[in-house]
């Protein structure tokens, strides 16, 4: 029974993590071998990661003023999609 309450309290950082747009098996495997309250605290902690491909925010707005190009936020994952999509490109929600 113990190991069941594990592998759900794993598997709820996992989804966290997702919503957090952070790696849900990466997370939810850290919970599952070391501590699912230990990597939920550290989770709960840390900022909500909105870029997958790595870029600095820097990186993504262009960098300055004048090349900045205009976005919009999912209400779903958090991510930064360009203005004219009318879906997002990591999950699939619409964007309104």
């Amino acid at each position: 029974m113990a190991l069941f309450f594990w592998l759900l309290l794993g598997a709820l950082i996992g989804y966290c993590a997702g919503r957090k747009g952070r790696s849900r098996w990466a997370w939810g495997l850290a919970a599952l071998f070391l501590s699912p309250l230990v990597v939920g605290i550290v989770l709960a902690l840390l900022p909500d990661g909105d870029n997958s491909d790595g870029k600095s925010p820097a990186q993504m707005s262009g960098g300055t003023q004048e090349g900045r190009r205009e976005e919009r936020r999912c209400p779903e994952c958090g991510y930064l999609a360009d203005a004219g999509e009318q879906f997002c490109p990591r999950c699939g929600e619409m964007l309104w």
